[in-house]
C-alpha cells in the first residue's frame, strides 16, 4: 500500500536546512580569513573532487541526456551554485548572521511567486496558512519576541547582497522540477559541481590577483571540508531529492528551519542561552511546515 505521507523527503529537507545554517554561521565566522569568492570556489571544487568517484559512472550513462539539456544545467548551476553562494558569502563579509537569517527567511515567500511565474503553480489555502505561520515563527525568533528589536536592526550593503541572492535560490528550487527524464541525482550533482567550479575560476582568479589568498591553517581547512562535504554534497543530495518528491512550494517553508537551527547552533557553539521566545517561534515554524505539507486524503 502506498504511503500518502512519506516522511523521508521532509527529513531530507530538514537535514539540508540544518547543514546550511552551519554554512551561514561558518561563512560569517571566517569572513576575515577566507575571501567570499575563494570560499565559493573551494567549496564546489572540493565537492566535485569528492563526488567524482561516486558519480562519474552515472555521468557517463546519462551523458546523452546531459548533452540535450545543457541549457537547463547551465541555468541550475548559475543560479543555485555560482551566483547564490558568491553573493551570500560576499554579503556575510559586511552583515551579521542575524540579518542574513532575516533575508533567507524571505525565501519561502519568494519561491511561490517564482513558481507561479515559471509554472503557474498556485498556493492552496492550507499552504498559504502554513506559510504565514512559519513567517510569524521566524519573526518571533528574529525579534526575540519584542517588536522594538526591529527598530534596532541596521541594514548594510551585505544585506543587499544576501537579499539579491534569495531570488536566485528560488529560481534554482523551482526549475529543479523540470529535471530531464533520465538524468539521475548523481549525474546532476556531478554536472553542477563540476560546471560550477569551472564557472567560478575567473571570479576566484580576479579576487586572488587583487586581494591574495588565505592561510592553510586547521580552522580554515575544517571550514572548507564542512561546506564542501556536508553543506554541499550531503545537503544538495538531500534538498534535490526532497524538492523532486514534494515540489518547490512545499519545500520552501523548510528554509525557515535555517534561522531556527542557527539559533540552536549559537547555543551549542557560542554558549548562548535558550530564551523563552525561541519556543513559540520554533513551534510556529513546525506548525507552518505541517500545514504546508499536509495532504488531504481523497474522499471516496
Amino acid at each position: 500500500m502506498k504511503n500518502d505521507h512519506p516522511v523521508l523527503p521532509y527529513l531530507l529537507l530538514i537535514l539540508a536546512s540544518c547543514t546550511w545554517a552551519g554554512n551561514i554561521v561558518l561563512g560569517r565566522a571566517v569572513h576575515g580569513e577566507i575571501l567570499p569568492l575563494a570560499l565559493a570556489f573551494f567549496r564546489w571544487s572540493v565537492a566535485f573532487v569528492v563526488l567524482v568517484p561516486l558519480t562519474y559512472a552515472s555521468f557517463r550513462r546519462d551523458f546523452p541526456v546531459i548533452q540535450r539539456h545543457w541549457k537547463w544545467l547551465t541555468l541550475v548551476t548559475a543560479t543555485g551554485v555560482v551566483l547564490f553562494h558568491s553573493l551570500l558569502y560576499t554579503g556575510l563579509t559586511s552583515t551579521t548572521a542575524l540579518n542574513a537569517g532575516l533575508m533567507m527567511a524571505t525565501s519561502p515567500i519568494i519561491i511561490p511567486a517564482i513558481a507561479y511565474l515559471i509554472h503557474r503553480d498556485k498556493l492552496t489555502k492550507m499552504q498559504g496558512l502554513g506559510l504565514v505561520a512559519s513567517v510569524f515563527g521566524v519573526g518571533i525568533i528574529i525579534t526575540q519576541g519584542d517588536l522594538a528589536v526591529l527598530s534596532s536592526l541596521t541594514f548594510t550593503p551585505g544585506d543587499l547582497w544576501v537579499l539579491t541572492a534569495v531570488p536566485l535560490w528560488g529560481v534554482y528550487s523551482v526549475v529543479l522540477k523540470d529535471r530531464p527524464t533520465g538524468l539521475s541525482s548523481r549525474a546532476l550533482m556531478f554536472c553542477i559541481t563540476g560546471l560550477g567550479s569551472i564557472m567560478l575560476i575567473p571570479f576566484y582568479m580576479w579576487e586572488f590577483s587583487n586581494y591574495g589568498g588565505f592561510d592553510l591553517n586547521a580552522p580554515n581547512l575544517l571550514t572548507i571540508v564542512y561546506i564542501s562535504v556536508v553543506a554541499s554534497v550531503v545537503a544538495y543530495f538531500a534538498w534535490n531529492k526532497g524538492v523532486a518528491d514534494v515540489g518547490a512550494i512545499k519545500a520552501g517553508p523548510f528554509l525557515h528551519v535555517i534561522p531556527a537551527c542557527t539559533a540552536l547552533l549559537a547555543i551549542v557553539f557560542l554558549g548562548e542561552v535558550l530564551q523563552p521566545f525561541h519556543f513559540p517561534g520554533i513551534a510556529l515554524i513546525v506548525f507552518g511546515i505541517v500545514l504546508t505539507t499536509w495532504k488531504r486524503k481523497p474522499t471516496s
